[in-house]
C-alpha cells in the first residue's frame, strides 16, 4: 500500500498494529497506572521470584489493547524478560500444543542456547572472564588458558551432564540440550535444524528424531511440560522470565468463518477455554511465566460463545464486586472503565501534535478497514479527532485532506460520543 494510503487509513481508523515501535512508545498513556502496577507487583516482584500468572485485557475495538500489549511487551524486554507476540488472528490456539508451537515459533533459539552454553562456560566450567562468541570457547580454553583438547572436552561433557542433570526440565528435552551445548562449547559446525525444528513444536519422523536422540514428539500430551521447560531454560538462559501477550483472542468466539482467520467449533472452543483455565490453575507450577490474554468484550460477556459461556473459567477469572476504585490485583484490565478523563486529556495532548509526521508501517500487519459504528470505542474516537485537528494551514482551518477524510467518515469529527 501507497505511503499516502496508508496514511490515510490510519488518520480514519487509528490501529496501533500500523505504528511503528518507537510511535507506540511516543503515545502511549498508562490509564490509572495498571503497568507500572503490572511492573512492580509481578515482573519485579512475583513473577521475577519464580511464581507464574495469567491476566486478561478487555475493551471495545480502538480501546488500547494492541498499543497496551506492545508498549507492556517493551516495558517487559527493558526489565529483562523474553517477550513473546502471539496475534490469535493468524493462529489457531484450541489447545496447549498449538499455543506452544506459536509461542515457540517466536522464540530466538538459537540466542537461548547460546546463552545456555555461556552459563554452561562461566558457571560449571569455570570460566566467568569469557566474554567471546560460545563458538570460540573451545579456541581460547586451548590458546589462551594452555587446556589439551581432550581433556577440555571431557570436562565440557562432564559439566554438561551435570548442567542438565540439575535443570528442571521435561526429560525427552535433555540428552538433546546436553548434546547441543556440547557441540556449541565445542565449536563444532553442525547443522541443528532438526533440533530447532523439533523444539519450534514440529512433528519429526523416526529417522529425524533418532538423529537427535528425541522420543517423542511435541504433542497434547506434553506441550505443558515444554511450555514450562522453555520458561526455565530462558531463566538459565539469563533473562528473567517469559511474558507471553496475545492478541485478538475474540476470533474464538465468532459464528461465521472469516477468510485468513482461524475458525472455532464450539468443541474447539470450549477446548481452548479448558486450556486457558489450566493454564490459571496450574500458574503456581510454571514458574518465570507471566501471560496475557486480550481481547474484545464478547469475548468475556457473550453468554454462547465467550468465557461467560464456560463456568470452569469464567467463576476463576470474573471480578464479583464492582467499585468505582480500580482494582488493580484484578485479574481483568477493563480499559474501557479504567481510562480517567486526565489519561484521556494526556492521550489527546500527545495525538495533537503528531498529525501527518505519525510512523507507520512497523512489525505488526495492517489492520482492515471496517470504519466506525456508534459501539467504537472512546479512545480511538479521540485520537481521531485530535489528528483532526492537528494538520491546519494557516488560517487554521483543517487541511484538504484531513476534509476529504471527514466527509468519507463523519463519525470521526464527534469526538464526544
Amino acid at each position: 500500500m501507497h505511503d499516502d494510503a496508508l496514511l490515510a487509513q490510519f488518520l480514519l481508523k487509528p490501529s496501533a498494529e500500523m505504528l511503528s515501535t518507537a510511535e507506540v512508545m511516543r503515545t502511549f498513556v498508562d490509564p490509572a497506572d495498571i503497568e507500572q502496577f503490572w511492573l512492580r507487583e509481578y515482573l519485579r516482584g512475583f513473577v521475577d521470584a519464580g511464581a507464574g500468572k495469567v491476566k486478561f485485557v478487555k475493551g471495545r475495538s480502538g480501546a488500547g489493547k494492541t498499543h497496551w500489549l506492545r508498549h507492556f511487551g517493551v516495558t517487559a524486554e527493558e526489565e529483562g524478560y523474553l517477550t513473546i507476540h502471539v496475534d490469535a488472528c493468524k493462529q489457531r490456539l484450541a489447545s496447549i500444543d498449538e499455543l506452544y508451537r506459536a509461542v515457540s515459533l517466536a522464540v530466538p533459539w538459537n540466542d537461548v542456547l547460546d546463552r545456555c552454553t555461556l552459563s554452561l562456560i562461566r558457571d560449571q566450567l569455570g570460566y566467568p572472564d569469557f566474554g567471546q562468541p560460545v563458538g570460540q570457547f573451545r579456541a581460547w580454553a586451548e590458546n589462551t588458558q594452555t587446556r589439551n583438547p581432550v581433556s577440555l572436552m571431557n570436562d565440557v561433557r562432564t559439566a554438561a551432564d551435570r548442567f542438565v542433570r540439575d535443570l528442571d526440565i521435561y526429560a525427552a528435552l535433555k540428552e538433546p540440550l546436553r548434546t547441543s551445548l556440547v557441540r556449541r562449547t565445542g565449536g563444532e559446525l553442525v547443522d541443528e535444524s532438526i533440533l530447532l525444528n523439533w523444539l519450534s513444536g514440529q512433528k519429526l519422523n523416526k529417522q529425524e528424531k533418532r538423529a537427535i536422540l528425541v522420543p517423542v514428539n511435541i504433542d497434547r500430551k506434553n506441550a505443558r511440560a515444554f511450555l514450562v521447560s522453555l520458561a526455565a531454560l530462558v531463566r538459565v538462559a539469563g533473562y528473567r522470565g517469559l511474558v507471553i501477550l496475545v492478541d485478538n483472542l475474540q476470533v474464538m468466539c465468532h459464528t461465521s468463518r472469516l477468510e485468513g482467520i482461524p475458525y472455532y467449533t464450539r468443541a474447539m472452543r470450549d477446548q481452548a477455554f479448558e486450556m486457558i483455565r489450566e493454564l490459571i490453575d496450574e500458574s503456581h507450577r510454571a514458574p518465570g511465566i507471566f501471560v496475557t490474554f486480550a481481547g474484545e468484550n464478547d469475548l468475556f460477556e457473550n453468554q454462547k460463545t465467550g468465557f461467560a459461556a464456560y463456568p470452569a473459567l469464567w467463576l476463576r477469572i470474573q471480578t464479583e464486586i464492582m467499585t468505582g476504585q480500580v482494582n488493580r490485583f484484578t485479574d481483568i484490565v477493563d480499559l474501557d472503565r479504567i481510562w480517567r478523563e486526565k489519561d484521556l486529556n494526556r492521550l489527546k495532548g500527545l495525538w495533537v501534535t503528531r498529525g501527518t509526521a505519525v510512523e507507520l508501517g512497523g512489525d505488526y500487519a495492517i489492520a482492515q478497514p471496517d470504519g466506525f459504528e456508534l459501539g467504537s470505542s472512546s479512545v480511538r474516537r479521540l485520537v481521531v479527532t485530535a489528528l483532526a485537528g492537528a494538520d491546519r494551514d494557516g488560517s487554521g482551518q483543517p487541511s484538504t485532506q484531513q476534509s476529504d477524510m471527514r466527509r468519507a467518515n463523519p463519525w470521526s469529527v464527534m469526538g464526544g460520543l
